[in-house]
C-alpha cells in the first residue's frame, strides 16, 4: 500500500523549505572547507527535485539529454541512520511517546533520501530489537513507513550502549546517527553516544518527554511500578519528596543540553503532547527561532530545545 498522498506532499514541501532554510540541523553534512575556501567538485549525481539548480552540469545537459549536479567535498555520498527507542518507556504519554519517534523519524528518513543519502533504520530497547538495511532512493520510502508503522513498545529496558555496540556491528559505515529516546537509560545516555563519537559516528539527538513525568500529585504511601522492568518499590512521598523528584527531572535534563553542548551534539526535545504541525517544520529546519536558532517553544509549559 502506497504512502498517503498528502503526507507525501507535506514532507515535500517541507523538504524543499527546509533546504531554501538551510537544512535540518540533525541531517546537515561537516563541509570540508580548502585553504582558499571554496570547496572541491569530487564527482556528479542525477538531479532530484529541489537541488540547488546553480550545481547543475551545465556543460554535460548541452552534450547529453540528462540531468546531473555537481557533488562537493563533504557532501559525499553517506549513510544516515535513525535509532528509535521502542522500550517500553516510549509506550507512554498521552500520545504515546513512540507515536511521535515514528512520526519524526518518518519526516527526516524522507529528507535523507530525497538528499539521495543512504538511510537504515533501528529500532532499541536493551539491544538492536529489528532494523531496516540502508536503502538510497525516494522510492524506497514506503519501505522505512513500513518499519515504522510496525514498531511498538517492546523489550524490557533501555540500554543504548549495548544498542550503539549492536548498530556499529550491524552498520560498520558511519554516518550521522539520529537518536530519538526518551532517554530512560539506567546506566546513562552518555555512555552509548560517546561510543557512537569515539567509533567515528555523528550522533544527533530527538529526546522526547511526557509532561505528565514532572507533574507529580501523587502523595502518601504508593507502590511504584518501573514501566521497564516492572519492579516494584514501596516508597512514602512527602511534599517534600515530591519537589525534590520535580527538581531532580529538571536536572536531568540540563544534563542533557550540558552534554550536546560541550560535544557539538545537535539536539531537540519535544513533549510527546506537542502538535505535528509545530514538530516537523521545526525538525526539518523549515521554521526557525529567534530565541535559540532551532526548534523554540515545544509545548504548552515545556522547556526549550537548543543546538550547538
Amino acid at each position: 500500500m502506497p504512502p498517503p498522498t498528502d503526507l507525501l506532499t507535506r514532507l515535500h514541501y517541507l523538504a524543499l523549505v527546509s533546504r531554501r532554510m538551510g537544512g535540518s540541523p540533525l541531517l546537515t553534512a561537516t563541509r570540508k572547507k580548502l585553504p582558499g575556501g571554496g570547496t572541491e567538485v569530487t564527482g556528479y549525481r542525477d538531479y532530484a527535485p529541489g537541488d540547488d539548480w546553480r550545481q547543475i552540469h551545465w556543460t554535460w545537459c548541452a552534450r547529453r539529454d540528462e540531468i546531473l549536479v555537481k557533488v562537493f567535498e563533504g557532501q559525499a555520498d553517506r549513510n544516515v541512520y535513525l535509532l528509535v527507542d521502542s522500550s517500553p518507556s516510549m509506550g507512554f504519554g498521552r500520545p504515546p511517546k513512540l507515536r511521535l519517534a515514528r512520526r519524526i523519524a518518518a519526516a527526516l528518513g524522507y529528507v535523507s533520501l530525497l538528499n539521495m543519502d543512504g538511510l537504515g533504520v533501528a529500532a532499541f530497547a536493551e539491544t538492536l530489537l529489528a532494523d531496516l538495511p540502508p536503502v538510497r532512493h525516494v522510492s524506497r520510502f514506503q519501505r522505512v513507513l513500513e518499519f515504522l508503522d510496525a514498531l511498538q513498545p517492546a523489550g524490557s529496558r533501555t540500554d543504548l550502549t549495548r544498542s550503539a555496540e549492536a548498530l556499529i556491528r550491524r552498520f560498520p559505515r558511519p554516518g550521522p546517527v539520529v537518536v530519538l529516546s526518551d532517554l530512560y537509560d539506567p546506566g546513562g545516555f552518555h555512555r552509548g553516544l560517546d561510543l557512537l563519537r569515539h567509533a567515528g559516528y555523528e550522533p544527533r539527538l530527538v529526546y522526547l518527554v511526557d509532561p505528565e513525568d514532572a507533574r507529580t500529585g501523587l502523595l502518601g504511601d504508593l507502590a511504584l511500578v518501573d514501566g521497564e522492568s516492572q519492579a516494584v518499590r514501596e516508597v512514602t512521598v512527602t511534599e517534600r519528596a515530591a519537589r525534590r523528584y520535580r527538581s531532580l527531572v529538571g536536572e536531568f535534563q540540563a544534563r542533557i543540553g550540558r552534554y550536546c553542548r560541550r560535544h557539538a551534539v545537535a539536539w531537540v526535545q519535544f513533549a510527546c503532547d506537542t502538535a505535528e504541525d509545530d514538530v516537523l517544520p521545526r525538525v526539518l529546519g523549515a521554521r526557525r527561532s529567534a530565541a535559540c536558532g532551532f526548534a523554540g517553544a515545544l509545548s504548552r509549559n515545556e522547556t526549550t530545545s537548543v543546538t550547538p
